[in-house]
């Protein structure tokens, strides 16, 4: 038997005891642990079960608090989620909030929903910056499929301040901290989404501004320093922000394809030494596989650099699904689009 099928055996088995014996031999901080396993195996239904057992034995536990508002989260209860999120930032416990941030299965299905749970956790003087900032990127994503020009404008400027200031701060480039404390990941995370509302808004200025930071921030990375965790995860994204390049008017901005080019592959290269795609992290693998991704990333692109200007559709609109990272398809018809209108243009 796998390993993976016997540990959702084990699973199984012990949710089976928790529930005959009402949790009588277990504690709630076990049954958290239970109640985390089925969102992972997206057994949901069997998680509010838990949940109702793990209420009736310890009502008080936050432990307790913290499933029910992970469950009202994602059922669209928001009344009732933003009392328990109250509770649970007064005990400083924050795994709902980082559930919801992080997972988009404990989210609510309505997006105007999810909206209005990351505008309130990004307006939470109690949440540290980098969740609220994490806020603003979950919902500049929303923003890409709602199409709410007004607010996207918003995300970009309130975006722009944080991004500026982790651009002018050393420790960006060599934060130590775990993924999702990590500065540096936060700074790729926060460019990342700015081209795309760039992209939302046709802002090419920003669209450059986002190029130049990751371009600057690939070449300052201190690898010895950095979280290898972090800079393994952001890698995909950083590599996406590099190829930003061929979306540049070469007019206006010189040889920027062939920079792209060569930042790209310096830092596939150098993914591909210092980074496995296998690493284990606590027990469990990255879902991604960056280094596959960044491959493929630097292989289309030097399939554009190439071609130039006699370009094939199709070459672009592949290049185009690898650069975007939203779930707004209809962003990947902009992207293939512009690219091959820029190649048009000859570099200098």
């Amino acid at each position: 038997m796998r390993i993976f099928d016997l540990n959702r055996l084990r699973h199984a088995l012990s949710v089976v005891m928790l529930r005959l014996t009402q949790g009588r031999f277990t504690s709630a901080k076990k049954s958290y642990r239970l109640f985390e396993a089925s969102l992972r195996y997206h057994q949901y239904r069997q998680a509010s079960l838990i949940a109702d057992v793990a209420h009736h034995r310890w009502p008080d536990a936050i432990d307790v608090v913290s499933m029910q508002c992970t469950l009202a989260l994602k059922a669209g209860q928001l009344p009732e989620a933003f009392v328990l999120l109250e509770r649970c930032l007064s005990a400083l416990d924050y795994r709902a909030v980082d559930r919801v941030l992080f997972r988009t299965g404990s989210r609510p299905r309505d997006l105007h929903q999810s909206e209005e749970v990351f505008r309130w956790l990004s307006h939470r003087v109690d949440l540290d910056l980098t969740r609220r900032s994490y806020a603003l990127v979950a919902e500049a994503y929303l923003m890409l499929r709602l199409k709410k020009l007004a607010r996207a404008q918003e995300l970009i400027e309130a975006l722009e301040g944080m991004a500026e200031k982790l651009r002018s701060s050393e420790k960006t480039s060599c934060c130590p901290q775990s993924n999702r404390q990590n500065l540096g990941k936060l700074y790729v995370s926060i460019s990342s989404a700015q081209y795309h509302l760039a992209l939302l808004q046709e802002d090419m200025p920003l669209l450059a501004r986002c190029w130049h930071r990751l371009a600057e921030f690939s070449r300052a990375i201190d690898r010895d320093q950095m979280n290898a965790d972090a800079l393994f995860r952001m890698s995909s994204n950083l590599g996406r922000g590099l190829a930003l390049g061929f979306l540049l008017d070469p007019r206006q901005y010189g040889m920027v394809r062939s920079d792209a080019l060569t930042l790209l592959n310096a830092w596939t290269t150098a993914s591909a030494a210092g980074l496995t795609p296998s690493r284990r992290v606590r027990g469990r693998t990255p879902q991604e596989n960056h280094l596959l991704f960044l491959e493929a990333l630097r292989d289309s692109c030097e399939e554009l650099h190439q071609a130039g200007g006699s370009v094939a559709p199709q070459a672009c609109r592949h290049w185009a699904r690898l650069l975007n990272h939203s779930s707004e398809r209809s962003l990947t018809d902009t992207i293939a689009s512009l690219v091959q209108r820029q190649l048009i243009e000859p570099e200098p």
